[in-house]
């Protein structure tokens, strides 16, 4: 069973180890050297985790911390999900989804949320499609083997 629980930079050592196993296949396939969470300090893990507005949360599966995210408040109501990553190893076992399903009803009253993916993921894109976000904007080009999407998701406020 997978569990999704708030954490803080006390543990940015074990966050940051789960983004460079994460990201770094990903900066091998699309040599992104200048924006790529892999090439990321500790302290600017530590930094963004940190951030006001920032809450963080760590996936894990049995015993296993297995992903982790952050979620950044924008504006009222506005929600931004930041550098979603789950390790290799635990790809295509619906941990992307479920952790974003449960993040999502952390915030009941969001009316939007948004996030960046590579358009060249296409299983990336069709995991944010599924959950109901919607391509918004012009792809941003990165070099010329990847650029990134912007999603958005507009949320339907429930009648009290």
């Amino acid at each position: 069973m997978l569990k999704i629980f708030q954490i803080s930079s006390d543990i940015v050592e074990i966050v940051h180890g789960i983004q460079m196993k994460a990201f770094i296949p990903l900066l091998e396939k699309y040599q992104d050297y200048d924006i790529s969470p892999a090439m990321e300090s500790l302290e600017r893990t530590k930094m963004k985790i940190d951030k006001a507005n920032t809450t963080s949360y760590m996936f894990k599966l049995n015993d296993t911390n297995v992903g982790w995210v952050r979620v950044m408040e924008l504006e009222e109501k506005t929600y931004k999900i930041s550098a979603l990553c789950v390790l290799p190893e635990y790809h295509n076992r619906g941990i992307a989804q479920e952790a974003l399903k449960q993040i999502e009803s952390y915030y009941p009253n969001a009316r939007k949320w948004s996030l960046d993916t590579i358009f060249q993921e296409k299983g990336n894109c069709h995991l944010y499609e599924k959950m109901g976000y919607v391509k918004f904007g012009e792809l941003i080009p990165i070099n010329e083997r990847m650029s990134l999407v912007a999603y958005i998701k507009t949320c339907k406020l429930k009648d009290n």
